[in-house]
């Protein structure tokens, strides 16, 4: 049985493992990736004001539970014109 003391300190370490492992590789590369999950409307404009924030921004990845939703939300980020590339 593990302790909450043992999986907080798991925890903690993986965190940092990934952590460390992730900013070593950020520092070669100035593209940030970004992923959105959930795709509505919110989701939405969120990414859009991420891909406006900074040109090195790319959206990479999209999920959401209902496939229509995910055709349209990809669908208006490509129509607007100031993020499309």
């Amino acid at each position: 049985m593990t302790t909450r003391r043992q999986f907080l300190q798991t925890s903690a370490a993986a965190t940092a493992a990934a952590t460390i492992s992730a900013n070593a590789y950020a520092g070669g590369n100035d593209l940030i990736r970004i992923g959105l999950i959930g795709c509505g409307g919110r989701g939405t404009g969120a990414a859009v004001q991420a891909l406006k924030a900074d040109s090195n921004v790319k959206l990479w990845s999209m999920g959401d539970a209902f496939e229509d939703r995910l055709t349209s939300s990809l669908m208006r980020i490509q129509n607007n014109r100031e993020v499309a590339e």
